[in-house]
């Protein structure tokens, strides 16, 4: 905890100190200088004090006099946002809007009040625990959109085994008995299980269960349904 302090601190006498009027462009330069070889994908002036550059979905923030490159959160000191979070929750909502509704399997309430998308495996046993939660969810209106994913990329079994299951006339039948380890017609068809692989690439899925709230939040591993609805009403307002 002091070690936190101690590095809010020195963040916040560095940024004190730095401000100037230097441009965006002013930014890009000085980074491209210094590090020729490294690709920067955005730059953004958060305000006087610094900016915020995002290279290969890492943030970092150079202040704006281009004497410090920071690395970790930083969090407004007066509101206590963690801008960091903020920046990555909206990059995540740009990464699941690319998810095609036709791209997933859905469980639908009968009314809606909350969605989560979540990547799943099916060989992962924590997939199939959360699995056994999904009529607990719907029955609190929540609505789950599973989106298939291999771990271990597009040439092992479980890979076949959730092309299957897309490929199946009933999905979510044949998603059920795959959870519940019985047999599912080896299939073929086309299928967005690749895709699907490159888009959780893009959120940094490394692992399943992973679960994605509307707004972005990230829920990793197995939780409870009680768990999910906290989680949901302390973020989401309905």
């Amino acid at each position: 905890m002091h070690k936190i302090f101690l590095i809010i601190f020195i963040m916040t006498t560095i940024i004190s100190c730095s401000q100037t009027n230097n441009s965006k462009v002013d930014a890009q330069k000085a980074m491209e200088e210094k590090y020729p070889n490294i690709k920067i994908d955005s730059i953004e002036k958060v305000n006087n004090s610094f900016f915020e550059i995002a290279i290969q979905d890492q943030l970092y923030y150079l202040t704006s006099d281009f004497k410090h490159l920071i690395v970790g959160s930083v969090i407004d000191f007066e509101t206590g946002s963690n801008l960091t979070e903020n920046k990555m929750k909206r990059e995540r909502i740009k990464y699941l809007s690319k998810i095609n509704d036709k791209n997933v399997i859905t469980y639908k309430p009968d009314s809606t009040k909350y969605i989560l998308t979540i990547f799943t495996d099916t060989s992962c046993p924590y997939c199939q625990k959360l699995h056994n939660e999904v009529d607990n969810l719907l029955m609190n209106d929540v609505e789950v959109r599973y989106v298939l994913f291999s771990r271990n990329g597009n040439d092992d079994d479980a890979y076949a085994d959730m092309v299957s299951i897309w490929c199946s006339k009933d999905q979510k039948d044949a998603l059920n008995r795959a959870f519940d380890n019985d047999f599912v017609k080896n299939q073929s068809c086309q299928n967005p299980i690749s895709d699907n692989y490159s888009i959780a690439r893009d959120l940094k899925v490394n692992g399943t269960p992973m679960i994605f709230m509307e707004n972005g939040l990230v829920i990793p591993g197995y939780v409870t349904t009680d768990k999910i609805m906290s989680i949901l009403t302390d973020n989401i307002s309905r």
